[in-house]
């Protein structure tokens, strides 16, 4: 007998289409007895009393976040299956009542990892302050524009020790010739301190997870400390950075670049100096799954579903240290 399964979205006509798409929704309908409605925080009520017997829940980006008295209602329920990354926003309320919930944050690591991955590369051939530097015709023409010291044997510091901080270890360490270290967000596993990551690596690249002990612990110091021509990426949380002390020091240190796809207010406020800054690179939080890359998301829950149902180990569970 098929199991009883539900999509909960607050967006659905949105979301379903982009995450799941016609491909991954008819899978499910082949696996499963799917309720036929979508059920978002607004139908909840109407709906409540037709799922009881709901064992799993499929969701993505706009799962709706309940009260624990309205989590309690769904007596049945076995398993979430998230087409997406972060859960914290809705997951307690279910985890207190035994239900296992999974995420695909490895599928959306992926476009991310990829994405830090050129980055690195393109910082470490000194692309970026290339760019600025053949706006001038006389350093193309004297053949003066900036070269980085490309990727043999230089250093890159990797913050955090997260799921797509390994991602991109693991790429560099395969294809490229680069001293990597990776320094974790808690002080007491490191075994190089921040002052010193900052200090001896040509490129700092941030996964710090989103925590409140991270907000602003990217200061002047520590942008301040980066050997000459070097670069900071930023694909963590906006909050981490001091973002009036790394206006500041790229003010002063023209050779230094920050590359920041995430920002916080994001987007920046009208007027920031982040925008004119020459140094400075912002991109618009392009850095993970997006158009097609996102059924990826779909297919790993749905591959999760399938190992669940038989009984086998399940490869996406949020474990208790990330809960």
């Amino acid at each position: 007998m098929k199991k009883k399964v539900a999509f909960f979205n607050n967006d659905a006509k949105i979301n379903l289409p982009k995450v799941f798409g016609d491909k991954g929704v008819a899978k499910i309908h082949e696996l499963c007895d799917v309720y036929d409605e979508v059920v978002s925080n607004d139908n909840f009520a109407e709906h409540i009393d037709k799922i009881q017997d709901v064992e799993v829940i499929f969701s993505t980006w706009g799962m709706p976040v309940f009260a624990q008295e309205e989590a309690d209602r769904l007596p049945n329920l076995k398993l979430i299956l998230y087409a997406a990354g972060a859960t914290r926003d809705f997951r307690f309320p279910f985890v207190n009542n035994g239900v296992t919930v999974c995420s695909a944050t490895a599928a959306n690591a992926i476009p991310v990892a990829e994405y830090c991955v050129s980055q690195i590369v393109l910082a470490a051939t000194g692309f970026f302050k290339n760019i600025i530097d053949c706006r001038d015709s006389r350093k193309m023409h004297s053949h003066t524009a900036h070269i980085g010291r490309g990727c043999y044997g230089a250093r890159v510091a990797l913050l955090g020790n997260g799921t797509i901080s390994q991602l991109v270890h693991g790429m560099l360490e395969k294809d490229y010739c680069l001293d990597v270290v990776v320094i974790p967000s808690r002080p007491e596993q490191r075994t190089m301190s921040l002052e010193e990551a900052f200090a001896t690596s040509y490129v700092v690249s941030n996964h710090f997870p989103d925590r409140d002990d991270n907000v602003h612990v990217f200061n002047k110091e520590l942008f301040e400390s980066i050997p000459e021509n070097g670069t900071f990426i930023n694909t963590g949380r906006g909050r981490q950075v001091n973002e009036d002390d790394l206006i500041e020091v790229c003010k002063k240190r023209q050779d230094l670049i920050a590359l920041l796809d995430v920002q916080h207010p994001e987007p920046p406020v009208e007027g920031s100096e982040l925008y004119s800054l020459d140094n400075i690179y912002l991109t618009s939080h392009i850095a993970g799954s997006k158009n097609d890359e996102t059924c990826r998301m779909a297919d790993y829950m749905i591959e999760e579903f399938i190992r669940w149902e038989n009984g086998e180990e399940l490869k996406y569970v949020v474990a208790p240290d990330q809960l």
